[in-house]
């Protein structure tokens, strides 16, 4: 099926793809389908301003990757790897190329196919 035939939508923590609906850990900031799969951003605040994640976060724990990709069935195809240790994404300044930027100042360039990063540019 063409990217362009899958309907990507989402309301606070759920996911639909073509109208299947997955629920996520965290409130969605933004959600679309590119390069055969939904990318998904969680929305930072909804977890960083969360006192239950701000208590496991003292202790050693690896941080949330706010950045995923889903199957049309909803599946967790990958998450993306982050610049920095602690960082998170913000905002989806391209999506082809994905392209995310980071808290910390960094622009991505993510593939689409494994989450990870081709390259990265500190802004700063």
């Amino acid at each position: 099926m063409p990217d362009s035939a899958h309907k990507v939508t989402h309301e606070g923590d759920i996911l639909r793809v073509n109208g299947h609906p997955t629920r996520m850990d965290y409130m969605i900031r933004d959600a679309f389908w590119a390069h055969g799969r939904a990318i998904v951003m969680l929305d930072p605040d909804a977890y960083l301003d969360n006192p239950a994640f701000g208590t496991a976060r003292r202790k050693s724990r690896k941080p949330v990757q706010n950045l995923r990709a889903y199957s049309p069935a909803g599946e967790l195809l990958w998450q993306a790897e982050q610049p920095e240790f602690a960082d998170h994404y913000y905002r989806i300044e391209c999506r082809d190329p994905l392209v995310a930027l980071s808290f910390s100042a960094f622009r991505c360039d993510i593939d689409p196919e494994t989450g990870r990063i081709l390259r990265k540019h500190y802004l700063k």
